[in-house]
């Protein structure tokens, strides 16, 4: 009988290169998270500076103006992450799916041949209980 192990094998490797891909975007989107929340205190340090000094308010406003625009742009990069991240998520399932698949083949072809071999066995016992009784009964008979 034909084996899965194979296919099992591809799949199971196929799956953990999509985990992989699936931790490469969330270390990707945790930068992100790390990213926005290093801008925000680099921000409340600018203000704060701005507060005490007149020559760094004047020039505070392009800053924040800056600041504002990096904060969109790591939105929106969270956003595609995000994105991403659940179409990776839905892939690692569609693969686990798959995988699940043939290792359930793989053991209900397990199974079956055990039941055959132990129907085998049970008509070969069948047989010798048969022949023995036979005998007996031929013995019984002779004499």
């Amino acid at each position: 009988m034909k084996t899965l192990k194979p296919v099992i094998r591809l799949h199971k490797w196929q799956l953990e290169e999509k985990r992989r891909d699936l931790g490469l975007l969330n270390g990707l989107r945790a930068d992100l998270v790390k990213q926005a929340a290093d801008l925000e205190v680099e921000l409340r340090r600018e203000q704060a500076n701005a507060a005490q000094d007149a020559e760094a308010n004047w020039t505070y406003g392009m800053y924040a103006l800056n600041v504002i625009r990096r904060r969109a742009n790591i939105q929106r990069s969270i956003k595609g992450i995000d994105e991403r991240i659940e179409a990776a998520r839905r892939e690692v399932e569609a693969a686990h799916r798959e995988l699940r698949k043939y290792e359930i083949a793989e053991e209900n072809s397990r199974l079956r041949v055990a039941q055959q071999e132990a129907r085998r066995e049970q008509s070969e016992l069948d047989e010798i209980a048969l022949n023995q009784d036979r005998a007996r009964k031929l013995e019984l008979n002779v004499d």
